[in-house]
């Protein structure tokens, strides 16, 4: 099942978490796409690797609002290297047919 937690409200942010805002902006679009996408196919692959990912986007996400910029940074920072990973398996996965 997937993980349906709403997101943090931008609105409850402190004015420091504007750099927040701007690190997760990446991040922020792929999740909004690739959640899409998976509720579109009938079958996704690596749904376990895709949760812990969104649950570490979350954590990053509740790091922002709780004026903890430069982990939620980190953390932001770490998932953008993870989703390149994500997508690059994806494409080889493609690739070969699979």
């Amino acid at each position: 099942a997937m993980l349906c937690d709403p997101t943090v409200s931008r609105a409850a942010l402190p004015p420091s978490a504007d750099v927040c805002t701007h690190a997760g902006h990446a991040v922020r679009i792929w999740f909004d796409a690739e959640t899409a996408r998976r509720a579109r196919v009938a079958e996704a692959p690596h749904q376990h690797a895709f949760n812990s990912m969104l649950l570490w986007y979350r954590s990053a996400e509740g790091k922002c609002a709780a004026g903890r910029t430069q982990e939620a940074v980190r953390s932001f920072r770490a998932l953008e290297r993870m989703i390149a990973g994500f997508d690059a398996n994806r494409e080889d996965r493609d690739e070969a047919g699979l």
